[in-house]
């Protein structure tokens, strides 16, 4: 089972309530896996997975170098040591495997400063 922290948003409306799914370790199952489009390009990594009730809808969050977009689990075609989308991102720019690194430190620190702040 995948230990998750989860960050209720609290945003409400027309969509219902969205609250965004971390891992504690990064990589993790998901969190911090590069994320490879129908490009075959690396586009970022995997920030978080996004929950919205009601209706059900689930969305990965990809951290890319100065953007950050969400994708439906939809057009998500496989998940291995990599995270395969289906379509080419046009959000994202294509990353070098140090970029990537960079945005998992970016993330880890992130998410120490997010569980820091739970009381």
């Amino acid at each position: 089972m995948i230990e998750m922290e989860l960050a209720a948003l609290g945003q409400e409306g027309l969509s219902g309530i969205q609250s965004e799914l971390y891992e504690l370790m990064v990589p993790g199952e998901l969190t911090g896996k590069l994320v490879i489009d129908g490009a075959a390009r690396i586009v970022g990594i995997v920030r978080s997975v996004k929950l919205t009730l009601p209706p059900a809808k689930v969305e990965i969050v990809v951290k890319g170098l100065e953007v950050e977009f969400s994708v439906d689990v939809s057009n998500v075609s496989a998940v291995g040591s990599v995270v395969q989308l289906k379509n080419v991102a046009k959000e994202a720019e294509p990353l070098e495997i140090r970029d990537a690194q960079k945005l998992r430190k970016e993330l880890i620190e992130e998410i120490r400063t997010m569980v820091s702040n739970i009381t």
